[in-house]
């Protein structure tokens, strides 16, 4: 009765199945679909924009909305690379053996079963028939290693390509490294965005996997930002004058452009957006009820007392373009006694009807802005071993194809009697492109056929 193998072994033979290797690769495949129309990096209110709340939930449950360095992905990856390593494992001793293997002797009646041999007849001496084997095969084929038998006999051995058997384990190996540089770039390295006002300076990067922050070990100041845009209004090219300040120094300036980015310390930054925020707005707030006219400026988010009066007035929010009716500004108005009232007061419509609080219509005149400038911030150590991986796959697949294991036989035996001094033998096998193997060995028999015809005396 067999023996029923043991845990261990079948563990092995399960890493080893192509089935597992099928099936890893249909989730990964579909994984990656998903990842493609599910856009990645948004946010926990993003999200409830797009779907509902059941969605949601699953979505962030299985960190689809980041699905490359979610958990169970990182699990397949590895799955695929242990698969890998145990397939190799398991047929490298055999292909090892094979390349190693050396021919000790030669029997002519093997020969003679390969699909593609010739049968040769020699009109030469013996000596002249050994000499010219070995001479013609060394010039077409190269490599040609004798058995000599003496008198008897005459076998040998050539081949090109044998180590052409070892490339599919270099693509093997690219793979793996291909996968560890993803691995080691998800797990330590990191993605997000910082928008950084002009004139300021920031240290804190928004990742993409949510509302999490991460501290920059250098600080970034925004020095200037500039703009500039086509007749159609469409912007043309923005450009940040970037500071790094590290130590308490300034280690490094840099203008960002959108095709330039900044590489400092293994983080690079690179230009990815603009926009504009509220720096104060000069406001005319006219007393409906005694017809005075109050021209205040307002610093954004500051809390002013409107003058002669005990009303307090503060702009909470800012829109460049609220509901298409052009830039407006949020008011707050606080009155004695009374509870809180706001509106929206169209920057760009100052007559517009709905532009007043309470006893008070309002216009806005002036508005100060500062850009920022939008930067996305990308951390990725095994970047460069992906690349290393993918140039070792580009040349293991030209050499896995376009490289083969070419392998020549040759056996002679002395004759008496007829018109041939000697038959000879010879035979061939590749381990790929049989076509042009083929040709390239009956150009072989055809050279040494006619070279094994006697020499006219003349």
């Amino acid at each position: 009765m067999q023996q029923k193998p043991g845990l261990p072994t079948q563990v092995y033979e399960a890493f080893a199945s192509l089935k597992l290797t099928l099936f890893i690769f249909l989730a990964l495949a579909f994984a990656s679909l998903v990842g493609t129309l599910l856009p990645q990096g948004l946010t926990a209110e993003q999200l409830e924009q797009r779907f509902s709340p059941g969605v949601v939930h699953w979505i962030q449950t299985l960190g689809l909305h980041d699905l490359y360095r979610a958990g169970w992905f990182r699990v397949l990856l590895f799955l695929l690379c242990l698969n890998l390593v145990v397939c190799t494992l398991q047929r490298l001793p055999k292909t090892i053996k094979l390349v190693r293997h050396r021919e000790e002797e030669i029997k002519p009646e093997k020969l003679v079963k390969f699909s593609l041999h010739r049968q040769l007849t020699s009109g030469l001496p013996w000596t002249g028939t050994k000499s010219c084997l070995q001479e013609t095969i060394n010039e077409v084929f190269g490599g040609l290693k004798p058995f000599e038998g003496g008198d008897k006999s005459f076998s040998g051995t050539a081949e090109k390509g044998r180590w052409s058997r070892l490339m599919v384990y270099g693509v093997h190996l690219s793979v793996l490294l291909i996968l560890f540089g993803a691995m080691l770039g998800s797990v330590l390295g990191f993605k997000g965005f910082m928008n950084i006002v002009e004139g300021t300076s920031s240290n804190e990067v928004v990742l993409l996997s949510g509302n999490e922050t991460l501290t920059l070990p250098f600080t970034v100041r925004c020095e200037k930002f500039d703009v500039s845009f086509y007749d159609t209004g469409a912007p043309k090219e923005f450009r940040s004058d970037l500071t790094i300040v590290q130590g308490g120094r300034d280690v490094l300036k840099h203008a960002l452009l959108v095709n330039d980015p900044l590489e400092y310390d293994g983080i690079t930054l690179y230009q990815a957006s603009y926009g504009s925020i509220l720096n104060e707005a000069d406001v005319e707030f006219e007393d409906l009820d005694s017809g005075k006219v109050y021209k205040m400026t307002l610093p954004y988010r500051e809390i002013v007392t409107v003058p002669d009066t005990r009303d307090q007035v503060q702009i909470i929010n800012f829109q460049k373009d609220f509901s298409r009716f052009g830039t407006a500004v949020a008011i707050m108005m606080r009155k004695e006694g009374q509870k809180a009232a706001g509106s929206w007061i169209l920057a760009d419509r100052p007559d517009f009807h709905g532009n007043r609080i309470e006893n008070y219509k309002i216009k806005v005149t002036r508005m100060g802005q500062s850009y920022y400038t939008g930067i996305q911030v990308k951390k990725d150590p095994g970047v460069w071993v992906v690349l290393f991986g993918f140039t070792l796959m580009v040349v293991g697949i030209g050499l896995t194809f376009y490289t083969s294991h070419r392998r020549l036989w040759v056996h002679a035996e002395p004759v008496t009697g007829a018109d041939a001094l000697s038959k000879v033998i010879i035979a061939g096998r590749t381990s790929k492109n049989t076509d042009g193997f083929e040709e390239e060995f009956e150009r072989l028999c055809e050279r040494l056929q006619n070279r094994l015809k006697p020499q006219d005396k003349g």
